[in-house]
């Protein structure tokens, strides 16, 4: 079979991968251009939403967990305490 003249495998190859070069810096110099601006009312207005969001969510935890009716006693005796010594004058300070 001969070879075709007109038809060289390296050159298409070459011609290829040139394209594909000249493609890619086109779509990177012509294409549109993705512009983020974050301006600092933005950035603070975030932050206080998140800081608000966290307030919220720490209250509702709170309001949900059950409490422990062990550190509860604890602590109420612990105040009935101080109440007791403060009725004796035995007060620490």
């Amino acid at each position: 079979m001969a070879k075709n003249p007109r038809f060289d495998g390296d050159r298409m190859f070459s011609g290829f991968v040139l394209g594909l070069l000249a493609g890619a810096l086109w779509a990177l110099f012509k294409g549109p251009r993705v512009r983020v601006r974050l301006r600092l009312p933005d950035i603070e207005a975030a932050r206080q939403r998140i800081e608000e969001a966290k307030t919220a969510l720490r209250d509702t935890l709170e309001n949900v967990t059950p409490s422990d009716p062990v550190d509860s006693s604890i602590a109420e005796g612990k105040e009935a305490a101080r109440r007791r010594r403060a009725e004796l004058g035995l007060n620490d300070g």
